[in-house]
């Protein structure tokens, strides 16, 4: 029997990268990448194959899915849904039209929403956002929330590392979102926020330490979330270690919401990535992440926390939930026809097992204790 083939669109992107990574772990697995560029570097393994192509182009994509295992789309920006020629949700469509099973790492409200219709026609399994968001934070808040009578509060917060360069993408979607309203529950309210703002000071888990993080633009948190526990308030938050850079661009979005200025966002891009760049070249290699339900179990109030971190390349930690289900899908343990629920297609000890054999490193913290390890 032949090597299963997983082609990874946007393979050689900053994210698509890990991705690929992630899937040469097992031996079993050969790698088609689809990009509009040749990677540089190469990928350092014979059992990868570039193929130029891109993700709106339907006929290309479906004429590489013959043997395909799995497809796995990294091409963001997935905000470009509505944009002049562009159409993230082409591998999705190819996939459904050739029956193959299709993961991404989507973090986009509107795209969610638009991928859901689509999956609606898919006779193999569709699991949309298995990124930080919102796929890690669905399973991590059905797995805290467990027992609690009310929700009340979800907070996650995301430590990025700054030492790896970002590609373009993450940077059209993060400048495009500074400013922009948009509607968030906030004590069962909803209430009009914008993205880059309300920010707070967090503790995350070694060794990342205490960080300066923000309310980051409209994601798809928002909708999967309000639907698994009906939380009064729901929040993602992020912060670099720099917190001038945190503050300055918590200004940016704080004018733009004001004045509405600039209208346009990308032709920023090119600058605020140049300065990223250089900033990181003194910058972090630890990442982290962590999770925060509060409400109500017996009758008192009560607050659950699961943290995770990485030592290094802490950047990854939003492409680990493709590579695990990509996993799922060639064990024959994610067998769902069309949409996959979020928070359903793995059980808390996997999801456990699958992040420290990747070298996550996890913790708990309950109430106003300090993170500890997390035992089993």
């Amino acid at each position: 029997m032949s090597e299963p083939n997983i082609v990874v669109v946007g393979g050689s992107g900053f994210y698509g990268r890990y991705v690929v990574a992630d899937l040469l772990r097992r031996p079993d697995v050969r790698v088609t990448v689809v990009s509009r560029r040749l990677p540089d570097p190469p990928f350092p393994s014979e059992r990868v194959r570039w193929v130029a192509g891109d993700r709106d182009a339907l006929e290309r994509l479906g004429g590489l899915l013959g043997d395909a295992a799995a497809v796995v789309h990294c091409a963001g920006p997935f905000q470009a849904l509505d944009g002049p020629g562009t159409h993230p949700l082409g591998p999705l469509r190819a996939a459904v039209s050739a029956g193959v099973p299709y993961v991404d790492i989507c973090e986009d409200r509107a795209f969610l929403d638009a991928a859901t219709t689509v999956a609606r026609s898919a006779t193999a399994p569709v699991l949309t956002g298995a990124s930080v968001v919102p796929g890690l934070q669905a399973l991590v808040v059905h797995d805290l929330a467990r027992g609690m009578d009310r929700v009340d509060g979800v907070l996650c917060c995301a430590a990025p590392d700054t030492r790896r360069h970002r590609g373009p993408a993450m940077f059209e979607a993060m400048m495009h979102g500074a400013g922009l309203p948009f509607s968030a529950p906030r004590g069962g309210v909803q209430t009009l926020v914008h993205g880059w703002s309300e920010p707070e000071w967090t503790l995350f888990p070694p060794p990342v330490g205490r960080r300066l993080v923000h309310q980051v633009y409209e994601m798809a948190d928002l909708d999967v979330l309000a639907e698994l526990c009906r939380a009064g308030t729901i929040a993602f938050k992020a912060g670099t270690e720099f917190t001038a850079v945190n503050r300055a661009l918590g200004l940016f979005a704080a004018l733009r919401a004001r004045t509405g200025r600039p209208r346009a966002t990308k032709r920023w891009t090119p600058l605020v990535r140049a300065l990223s760049w250089l900033v990181g070249r003194v910058g972090d290699e630890a990442g982290g992440f962590t999770v925060t339900v509060s409400g109500e179990h017996g009758g008192r109030q009560v607050v659950r926390r699961l943290g995770m971190t990485a030592a290094q390349d802490g950047g990854r930690i939003p492409s680990l939930l493709a590579g695990i289900a990509v996993d799922h899908l060639l064990a024959g343990r994610l067998r769902t026809a069309g949409l996959v629920p979020l928070h359903s297609w793995l059980a808390p000890h996997e999801l456990r097992t699958a992040l420290r054999d990747r070298d996550i490193s996890l913790w708990r913290r309950d109430d106003e204790d300090d993170w500890r390890p997390w035992e089993e």
